[in-house]
């Protein structure tokens, strides 16, 4: 079999300062509560990054941008509860986590963002799989009003990130669908009900980041799909310097079958599934072989750090 080496400079962004993490758990809530903006403080800081959030005082309630929260409902429908993941919990088995409903991140200057882990909500989750006065269940032929809506049941839920500049222009797009019902095979039918881990790594270096929610149903309002999802472990980087030679890392061979080594970096390796489960976690020399016969067939993302850098990319297992 052909080995296909990839030099790290061309697979991922490599950073002379270490990563970042936004995780909420520095943020502090008492256990099945939230924060919705009512103190009218206008947002929150986490990780270093501050999330808009606006509260509307004549009414009370929460009208837009992120809150943070760390609820466990997973059972109770409709607007009351649009604060709740859908997975019960943040990622990685940890309290906290944050929702978006219409807000935007703007981190100050431009950084080098990783990925970061999303799902659905409740609110959203149980609209689409059961339909409310609003919204239509997913794989139906007919809307929420019972009128034949030209989907043909064929509906999708999907995210747009978008990444801009320090000067606004777009970088790139991610496209992150958190529900597909387009399968020819309907049991491949899907709504996310688990934290996934989204490759932010296209985008480059950003300064902001812009969330659009999109659906196949549509009213004469908009979207019906409750425009929420659930975030955590936003990972990001200062910009530096690339490496020098001398530690040019490669990762060989990648797409790899049975093993995948590691050659010309030493540190602290974690190697992460498509979901953000580790699976492999240790220290490497200049040159270490990894074992990945036991891996499921998919994309995996890596980081690679040590006291002068931080490198992270991905390891295909075919």
């Amino acid at each position: 079999m052909k080995k296909i080496y990839l030099l790290a400079a061309v697979l991922a962004a490599n950073y002379s300062l270490a990563q970042s993490t936004v995780t909420f758990d520095d943020l502090t809530l008492v256990p099945e509560t939230h924060y919705d903006g009512s103190d009218n403080s206008g947002g929150f800081t986490s990780g270093g990054v501050y999330f808009e959030n606006s509260y509307d005082t004549q009414y009370n309630y929460w009208s837009g941008g992120f809150i943070y929260s760390n609820t466990t409902d997973v059972t109770t429908s409709g607007y009351t509860n649009d604060f709740s993941a859908y997975t019960g919990g943040g990622a990685y088995g940890s309290a906290n986590y944050a929702v978006n409903y219409g807000g935007n991140i703007d981190f100050g200057s431009e950084k080098a963002v990783s990925w970061i882990n999303i799902t659905n909500t409740t609110y959203a989750a149980l609209s689409m799989l059961n339909g409310d006065s609003f919204g239509k269940q997913f794989g139906s032929t007919t809307n929420a009003n019972g009128d034949v809506d030209g989907t043909n049941g064929e509906d999708w839920f999907r995210l747009l990130i978008v990444g801009k500049d320090a000067q606004s222009a777009v970088t790139d797009t991610v496209i992150f669908y958190l529900a597909d019902y387009r399968f020819a095979d309907s049991l491949q039918d899907y709504i996310v009900d688990q934290w996934e881990l989204v490759d932010l790594s296209p985008l480059g270096n950003v300064q902001f980041i812009e969330f659009t929610l999109e659906s196949t149903d549509m009213g004469q309002w908009g979207m019906n799909t409750p425009a929420y999802f659930a975030l955590d472990n936003l990972v990001y980087g200062n910009l530096g310097t690339e490496t020098t030679e001398d530690q040019n890392l490669v990762v060989a061979p990648n797409p790899a079958t049975s093993e995948v080594s590691f050659n010309g970096m030493n540190g602290e390796l974690t190697i992460y599934s498509a979901v953000g489960a580790i699976v492999y976690e240790g220290t490497v020399d200049s040159f270490t072989s990894v074992s990945v016969s036991d891996w499921n067939a998919g994309t995996y993302f890596y980081t690679l750090k040590n006291d002068l850098s931080v490198n992270t990319g991905k390891v295909v297992k075919k």
